[in-house]
């Protein structure tokens, strides 16, 4: 279902605005890793999912779970919940569960959507905890629009370096807050070369 429901949403996505994507050889084919995205429109998850070829698992806020037809939809695009603001530790074994069968986890590590362009919330501490804990790389992806050309205004998406935080381990919160650091490090300097 995912990538009947993928290709569809790219068709669309690239008739009506196009998009250029930068770093694509960053992502692993063979192994799991967490793709890091900034978060300013409900649209991100949509556009991320176009961009990279391998299936992104996603974690969703648990709200969107509550309605059948939207949860079901959802879970059909390989999304799960999490509760937002609280450590849910079911939403965080899943996702250690899908990096570590060699999956992508689509995670934003701002934690809600970001009104500012060009500048992050604070990092919260989820997706380098889960980096830790299972050894997997974190990948930052910037999702923006591009220069118009002539009556469109391509989607952009740029692919940074994978970020090595260490693992398998325990972290510490030390390492939990060092690896969001470094993270948003990296998401900064994506900004400046988009």
């Amino acid at each position: 279902m995912y990538k009947i429901i993928v290709a569809i949403i790219r068709v669309i996505v690239l008739c009506i605005w196009g998009l250029e994507v930068e770093g694509a050889q960053h992502v692993p084919e063979m192994s799991g890793a967490i793709i890091a995205g900034n978060h300013t429109s409900w649209f991100d998850p949509v556009v991320l999912a176009v961009a990279i070829k391998k299936p992104i698992h996603f974690m969703g806020k648990a709200e969107l779970f509550d309605n059948p037809v939207l949860g079901w939809f959802m879970s059909q695009l390989n999304a799960f919940p999490v509760r937002r603001g609280q450590a849910d530790r079911q939403a965080i074994r899943t996702s250690q569960e899908k990096v570590s069968a060699g999956h992508l986890l689509g995670i934003f590590p701002e934690g809600t959507r970001n009104k500012t362009d060009h500048d992050l919330l604070p990092i919260q501490g989820g997706a380098a905890l889960i980096a830790i804990r299972s050894g997997v790389p974190v990948i930052p992806a910037v999702v923006s629009k591009g220069q118009r050309r002539g009556l469109r205004r391509p989607y952009k998406v740029v692919i940074g370096a994978p970020i090595h935080l260490g693992g398998p381990k325990r972290p510490s919160k030390v390492d939990v807050a060092g690896g969001s650091e470094v993270i948003s490090a990296q998401f900064r300097t994506l900004f400046k070369q988009e």
